[in-house]
C-alpha cells in the first residue's frame, strides 16, 4: 500500500476507536439518545447550566441583557364633561286629574314637547312640575324654567339684570314730580 493510502486508513481507524469510546463512556441508553446527543451537545446539559447565554447574550453589543420593558402606564379615562341644560321655553302647563303636563318648545326644533313627570328632554329628566314652573334634573344638577322667560333663561342660573338708563331716569322724574320736587 503506498504511504498516503495508510495515512487515510490509520485516520479511519482512530476516529472509529475514538467514537466507540465516547459511546461507551456516556453510557447512553439507547442510540438514538446517543445521535441527539451528538447532533446537539447542549441537548444533555440541564438549562440552569446555561444561565451565561442570558446574562451575557452573544449578539448584544455590550455583552448585557437588554433592559426590561417599562411598566405599562393606565391612564384613567377623563370623565366626559357634563351635558349642559337644555335650552327650552316654557310654554304652558296643563293640569288634568291623571297629572300635571308641561308644554315646551327646544330650541333644537319648533315642535312642541308635551312632557310629564319622568319624561326625557334632551338627557334632562323632568323631576317636578309646578303651576308656573317645570325642573328638570340631570344626576345631581337641576335647573328650573319659569313661564314667560325668554328662550334659554334659567331661574337658577340667570343673572340679575342691569337697569336701563333712560327708564331710570323716567322713573325718577315721575317720583319727583309726585312728590312736588319739580
Amino acid at each position: 500500500m503506498s504511504h498516503h493510502l495508510q495515512r487515510h486508513a490509520l485516520f479511519v481507524c482512530l476516529l472509529l476507536v475514538n467514537a466507540a469510546a465516547f459511546a461507551a463512556d456516556a453510557g447512553a441508553p439507547s442510540e438514538a439518545a446517543s445521535g441527539v446527543a451528538l447532533a446537539n451537545p447542549l441537548a444533555a446539559s440541564p438549562l440552569d447550566h446555561l444561565s451565561a447565554t442570558r446574562e451575557r447574550p452573544l449578539f448584544a453589543p455590550t455583552r448585557r441583557p437588554p433592559p426590561p420593558p417599562p411598566a405599562p402606564t393606565v391612564r384613567q379615562a377623563e370623565a366626559p364633561p357634563p351635558a349642559p341644560p337644555p335650552s327650552l321655553v316654557l310654554l304652558g302647563i296643563v293640569t288634568e286629574a291623571d297629572g300635571a303636563r308641561a308644554m315646551v318648545r327646544t330650541q333644537a326644533s319648533d315642535k312642541v314637547i308635551r312632557a310629564r313627570v319622568g319624561d326625557d328632554i334632551a338627557g334632562w329628566t323632568v323631576a317636578q312640575i309646578e303651576t308656573r314652573r317645570v325642573i328638570l334634573s340631570h344626576d345631581d344638577r337641576s335647573v328650573s324654567y319659569t313661564l314667560f322667560e325668554r328662550a334659554g333663561a334659567k331661574t337658577a342660573t340667570r343673572p340679575a339684570a342691569e337697569p336701563d338708563p333712560a327708564v331710570q331716569n323716567l322713573a325718577q322724574d315721575r317720583i319727583e314730580r309726585r312728590n312736588g320736587r319739580r
